[in-house]
């Protein structure tokens, strides 16, 4: 049987997918075979593999570990629908919709399935990393909690408790979580405290003062990281209200309601003399070269939203005079008309922009796979391979489509396209070259994000992490 370490927070974002994804690099060049392992994830960043849906925290992880990505990593993903609603993916197939008040049953009735897919890795490889969800210490919900204490408790995982000193009150954030939980104070290594900003002198009376109150040790003081690339919850997705780099190619990210999948766009976020922003600005939209329409959960509160904001002639204006990208929903966004007959995101009729001519249709089975299109972009005339997770199916008159594009707009079902280097390198040099921008030497995504694991190991604060964690690690 093999073992288990997990990484857990004292709430959201305060950096478990990033440390689980360095513990799978790190302890996979000591030789172990390594699995990364997320009980329970609510995110709206998906891959689709042959086998089905799964978190994208989890496919870097798997990058990381250099495992190929599988829905067995991630083996219970909600999909937030609407408010108090969200769907139910089980080992990457849909298995209806979770209704409010019944996130309680809903866990009690997934205990036992997920669990016996956490003893199947544990006994096919050496080493699981565990990444917990939210906060360890949310005592409302301790009753089913699968993704952090019951998973702790019954499998009786070692763990690492990460506190984020970024947001401030780091000393209740350590200390209250032991505090809370003594029954699972013993299985603890130790904590972290992480996104430290400054001279880190200035925080060891801290550090020692959380150790000797909480009797726990103290494995590291770890940087603020700026290159953070695995934030997956949109809620911390920072909004921007203008550019940097004026001389870059400037990309922006319409960040409507309900948008899903932005972690499409991280391998544009790399590029060198490109800069990607998230935004709701009027301004900063039309500043843009190119502004990108990304995937969506609830299409039509989307569009109702776009509408709403006045932003119906400005998207025009840039169909004409700049570029617009639409992927998934944004590409449902761009036609002419969509239709929902089941209610399976909007219900109803709406008008879309009718920038493109298709038209959209929601119908069952939800398709999510693998799927290869040739989208006659003007850039790129090969066969083209990507993944979809979509109801919506387009047609131009009677045909059904994958793509659509004109000279400046283009429209694709076709997610993590932009993880493919020889495409983006083709579409940005496009781009550019319609622009008067200066050509830029192209990089290697999987390259570039080794890279930047590597060198986030190779600093003394997160050597020394390491180091101390492998010598209190009981495996």
């Amino acid at each position: 049987m093999g073992k288990a370490l997990a990484f857990v927070g004292t709430m959201s974002s305060v950096g478990k997918s990033l440390l689980a994804a360095l513990a799978c690099r790190y302890f996979s060049r000591q030789g172990f075979r390594v699995w990364p392992f997320k009980a329970q994830n609510m995110s709206l960043n998906a891959l689709a593999t042959e086998e089905g849906e799964m978190a994208w925290a989890q496919a870097y992880q798997a990058l990381a570990a250099g495992r190929r990505p599988s829905v067995r990593m991630n083996p219970l993903l909600l999909k937030p629908l609407a408010e108090r609603r969200a769907e139910i993916i089980f080992l990457g197939r849909p298995e209806g919709v979770l209704p409010a008040g019944e996130f309680r049953a809903f866990r009690r009735r997934y205990r036992e399935r997920v669990f016996a897919v956490f003893e199947e890795v544990l006994a096919a490889n050496d080493l699981v990393i565990v990444e917990g969800a939210g906060g360890l210490a949310e005592l409302n919900l301790l009753d089913g909690d699968l993704a952090n204490y019951e998973l702790l408790r019954t499998f009786r995982v070692p763990y690492v408790l990460i506190g984020d000193i970024d947001r401030g009150g780091i000393f209740p954030q350590i200390w209250g979580t032991y505090a809370l939980l003594p029954e699972l104070r013993e299985q603890s290594l130790g904590f972290v405290v992480n996104k430290f900003r400054g001279d880190p002198g200035l925080f060891e009376e801290g550090m020692e003062l959380l150790a000797r109150r909480t009797g726990k040790p103290a494995l590291g003081l770890l940087p603020y990281l700026p290159d953070h690339f695995l934030e997956e919850d949109s809620a911390s997705l920072p909004l921007s209200a203008g550019f940097r780099k004026r001389e870059a190619l400037r990309i922006a990210v319409l960040a409507y309601p309900y948008l899903s999948n932005f972690l499409d766009f991280d391998p544009l976020r790399q590029e060198e003399g490109v800069e990607v922003v998230f935004t709701r600005d009027p301004r900063t939209l039309a500043e843009a070269h190119l502004v990108i329409l990304p995937g969506s959960r609830n299409v039509g509160e989307s569009l109702r939203w776009i509408r709403e904001q006045g932003l119906e002639d400005l998207l025009r204006e840039k169909a004409r005079r700049g570029f617009l990208f639409g992927l998934c929903g944004g590409f449902q966004i761009l036609g002419e008309t969509l239709e929902d007959p089941e209610g399976l995101e909007f219900g109803g009729r709406l008008e879309g922009l009718g920038i493109l001519p298709h038209r959209t249709l929601f119908r069952r089975p939800k398709r999510a796979g693998r799927l290869e299109d040739r989208p006659g972009f003007p850039f790129w005339s090969e066969p083209l391979s990507g993944f979809e997770i979509r109801y919506g199916r387009s047609f131009l008159g009677q045909r059904e489509i994958v793509s659509l594009a004109s000279e400046r707009v283009f429209g694709t079902y076709l997610h993590g396209i932009f993880f493919q280097d020889r495409f983006r390198h083709s579409f940005l040099a496009y781009l550019r070259e319609a622009l008067g921008l200066p050509a830029v030497p192209p990089l290697s995504y999987q390259k570039r994000v080794e890279g930047l694991l590597d060198r986030v190991l190779a600093r003394p604060e997160w050597a020394a992490f390491f180091r101390r964690l492998e010598d209190l690690w009981p495996g």
